[in-house]
């Protein structure tokens, strides 16, 4: 019986990490130390998305909003996402349903220029994580 329970266990377990591993990577931004927007165009080939999250691989962002541009003129815009350190990821953010046009984001890298030269804080790096929408 306790053979079965732990068979179980581990095919729980292994069906859940390839579930969490099916995030890809679409893009890759540096953050400069002032508020700016960065747009982000979404290959065709990446348009069928349902889930986007931002993390931070360099350095502290801010993050103030994200907005989801679709090929059919609507935008859905997601505000106060909060501060991310190197290593921490986002919430999940559902796209709407649809063709993804572009991804506007909206942050500052916390630090100064002044500090990152000399070595003290480094321009923030984002991922932007995609999972696909089930056909």
């Amino acid at each position: 019986m306790k053979w079965i329970n732990l068979t179980a266990f581990l095919f729980a377990l292994i069906v859940g990490q390839a579930v969490a591993d099916d995030w890809q990577k679409i893009g890759e931004k540096t953050v400069s130390y002032k508020t700016e927007t960065d747009k982000v165009k979404v290959k065709k080939a990446q348009q069928r998305i349902s889930h986007i999250k931002l993390k931070c691989i360099q350095g502290t962002v801010n993050l103030d909003q994200v907005v989801f541009n679709m090929i059919d003129g609507s935008n859905k815009k997601i505000n106060n996402l909060g501060v991310l350190t190197k290593g921490v990821s986002s919430r999940s953010m559902s796209v709407p349903s649809g063709d993804l046009k572009s991804i506007e984001l909206t942050y500052d890298s916390v630090g100064s220029q002044t500090l990152g030269v000399v070595g003290a804080t480094k321009k923030a790096k984002l991922q932007i994580m995609a999972k696909g929408a089930k056909n």
